[in-house]
């Protein structure tokens, strides 16, 4: 599959997989809180580091 971004899209999708990196899974902690699990999808890492690696070589 290929998808094209605007780079704007670009900056808010990074954007969102670096947060996901720093807090992991956001998960239910009771009836109406949430809280970081500090666990990270490997998946999104690896597309995370991919388009970083992607923004490099287009530099």
């Amino acid at each position: 599959m290929k998808v094209e971004l605007s780079p704007q899209e670009l900056k808010a999708l990074l954007l969102l997989l670096e947060e996901h990196l720093y807090y992991g899974w956001i998960e239910q902690d009771g009836e109406f809180e949430v809280v970081a699990s500090g666990r990270v999808s490997p998946a999104l890492l690896a597309l995370l580091q991919r388009l970083k690696r992607l923004q490099r070589d287009a530099a």
